[in-house]
């Protein structure tokens, strides 16, 4: 087997880029099409996917300049492609890119914008093993919405939002330097990581909260007495505590599938704690139960106070 030296990148800057490729113009890519615009990116901005209507939409709103369902077409004389499909497409897409990219074609950057990083980034470091000109950045843009589709993209979605970035041992310097300077330019603050640290991070932040929020909907709905259901009677504490829940089953069980390992530890995280305040009630310990309640209140208030400032 012929093992191929990647060559090291030449230093580019987002404002040097003539061609960002975005795959996948949905919320999180026709906000990256948005925000480049907005921001002065002057290159051209080519949308690619597989549904030509759904393209269109895009093009129309301005979140592209071009569109293309060809592969090869859409990423030809590239300098960066963004790729936005579900997080067990990544790979998938990757492997598409190998196998339109010619060994003398000029160096193309990848990155991604998935919720799960260890698995993504890890396979495809060991797929572009063979393939000198391509480069990979794993990328997670810690912003959205329970909207779905480019009718919700906002150019100004990553406006002071944390955009993790997940380099390995095998992420070329100048290649990860582009992938920051994207997500600066559009408004993001770039904070850096190992794969296996985002999943935890985020799965804490992120994984575990959309779990919990699924499960109490559920839970709420489940409850149904001869004089009415509770759902009938809830208001805006159920509004605000279950408010995404509201997003993509099939996006949804793709994370928590790809960072099982992880969220299972959490699982069982949080199951102590609610067996500890079980105990609590039943053992009549109101003083306990105020500290820990005047805790999360804190915790609670200074994030918000933080938010307010951005």
């Amino acid at each position: 087997m012929i093992t191929h030296q990647k060559p090291k990148l030449t230093s580019l800057q987002i404002e040097d880029v003539l061609k960002i490729t975005i795959w996948g113009v949905g919320l999180i890519g026709g906000s990256v099409g948005l925000a480049l615009k907005k921001s002065g990116f002057q290159g051209k901005r080519v949308g690619l996917g597989r549904n030509i209507g759904r393209l269109e939409i895009a093009q129309k709103q301005d979140a592209v300049d071009e569109i293309t369902i060809d592969v090869s077409e859409g990423i030809q004389e590239s300098d960066l492609v963004i790729l936005c499909p579900p997080v067990n497409y990544v790979l998938f897409f990757v492997q598409q890119i190998i196998e339109s990219v010619e060994l003398h074609d000029k160096p193309i950057i990848l990155t991604d914008v998935g919720s799960t990083k260890s698995a993504i980034v890890r396979s495809v470091d060991r797929l572009l093993h063979e393939s000198p000109n391509i480069s990979f950045v794993g990328g997670h843009p810690m912003a959205g919405s329970h909207e779905t589709g480019v009718s919700g993209a906002s150019a100004s979605l990553f406006n002071e939002a944390k955009c993790i970035l997940t380099p390995t041992e095998n992420t070329d310097e100048n290649a990860l330097q582009l992938v920051k300077d994207l997500w600066e330019f559009v408004g993001a603050q770039p904070f850096l990581c190992s794969p296996e640290v985002h999943d935890e991070i985020v799965g804490a932040a992120s994984h575990l909260p959309h779990l919990i929020a699924s499960i109490l909907a559920n839970c709420i709905a489940d409850i149904d007495t001869p004089e009415g259901r509770a759902l009938d009677f809830t208001a805006t504490g159920f509004k605000d505590t279950t408010r995404i829940a509201a997003g993509s089953p099939e996006l949804w069980t793709n994370i928590f599938t790809q960072n099982a390992v992880v969220l299972s530890d959490l699982i069982d995280t949080f199951i102590d704690n609610l067996t500890d305040f079980k105990t609590l009630i039943q053992t009549e310990k109101p003083a306990e139960i105020h500290r820990l309640l005047t805790d999360a209140q804190a915790i609670v208030m200074k994030k918000r106070e933080t938010l307010e400032i951005r």
